[in-house]
């Protein structure tokens, strides 16, 4: 969406069949609407012809809330009215648009339960860029209305009991920089739809080949694996020895793949890995040498923070074969942070 001034028609017209072209060209397709002074985009409408915006809503759309005696955190349905507030007000270039437009939400917030008057509220200009931020780690635990402890007030006891003030850690963990908020839980509808699209969709674990000849692929057709944990062998034609390096690619293995030869052929530090190193070290001496791929483990789950099985895995190869001399492998690898989260070449 774009502003054109001082234009006429035809000079739009040229504008518009040149943007087009350029899409073209580029084998992209676009739908341009020129000549037009009002355009609803997203929930708002802005209207040129009296330089004012207002809220917009699809004809066919029913607005709903969730209900006020919903199985919601508390602070959620507090704040909902004064949410819905805030969001047509900021999208109201003035009280009078805010008051012509505010019907149809009041209505819904009835519905729901909820009787508060909403009111046009100026947008705040202050600059609050100076202010410093504090940094705060939220504990979110689930809400649910049928239990009656109160897990905030006994999180927070816990915090002041192992981490008073003449512990070291206090400064990092007390009441101002530990904080709670209740999160909501999936609803039973949601529950079992996800558990039956989990069961009744087929699993495909056959993931192929882009290679344009299948014999030269590195994975003897199953170069598009992911989530893989990977060995490179490396012949040495003059000793005979067969140098092994394990990796990890939680992308498809041929992204992986060309990432090793980009490093080998054009050699950069911030990429290189031992492999890389071994095999440069061999082109230098005018050694030939060839690269065996083979996976060793594949893994099939969505990796998460501090709990990544694809790294634990190839933590494990490596364990295992450390202490083999034609391992390129290194100790230090044991400790190296997640490589899907960080990823190193």
């Amino acid at each position: 969406m774009g502003i054109i001034k001082n234009k006429s028609g035809p000079e739009i017209e040229s504008i518009k069949k040149a943007l087009i072209k350029t899409f073209n060209d580029h084998e992209l397709k676009i739908t341009v609407e020129a000549n037009i002074k009002s355009v609803d985009f997203l929930d708002i409408t802005f209207d040129l012809n009296s330089n004012t915006y207002k809220p917009y809503n699809k004809p066919s759309s029913n607005i709903l809330y969730i209900h006020n005696e919903s199985n919601h955190p508390p602070s959620v349905i507090k704040q909902l009215p004064k949410s819905v507030e805030n969001r047509i007000s900021k999208n109201s270039s003035n009280a009078a648009i805010f008051n012509e437009n505010i019907g149809p939400y009041v209505d819904a917030l009835k519905a729901s339960g909820f009787n508060d008057v909403l009111k046009y509220q100026k947008e705040n200009t202050i600059n609050n860029k100076n202010k410093r931020k504090r940094n705060i780690t939220w504990y979110n635990p689930p809400y649910s209305k049928s239990v009656i402890t109160n897990i905030g007030k006994i999180f927070l006891k816990m915090i002041k009991k192992h981490f008073p003030k003449q512990n070291p850690l206090s400064k990092i963990f007390n009441k101002n920089t530990l904080k709670i908020s209740y999160k909501c839980v999936k609803n039973i509808n949601t529950i079992i739809a996800s558990h039956n699209k989990h069961i009744l969709t087929p699993k495909s674990t056959s993931h192929g080949c882009n290679c344009s000849n299948n014999r030269i692929c590195p994975l003897d057709g199953k170069c598009l694996t992911p989530k893989v944990i990977y060995k490179a062998e490396i012949p040495n034609n003059n000793n005979n020895e067969i140098k092994f390096y394990i990796g990890i690619s939680e992308t498809p293995f041929k992204t992986r793949y060309n990432n090793h030869l980009s490093s080998i052929n054009k050699p950069n530090n911030k990429q290189s890995t031992e492999l890389s190193k071994y095999v440069l070290g061999l082109k230098n001496d005018n050694i030939s040498y060839s690269i065996k791929w083979s996976i060793l483990s594949k893994i099939n789950n969505t990796p998460r923070l501090n709990n990544c099985k694809l790294c634990l895995m190839e933590k494990f190869w490596i364990i295992n074969s450390i202490d083999d001399t034609n391992c390129l492998n290194k100790r230090s690898e044991f400790v190296n942070k997640c490589g899907i989260l960080i990823y190193m070449f």
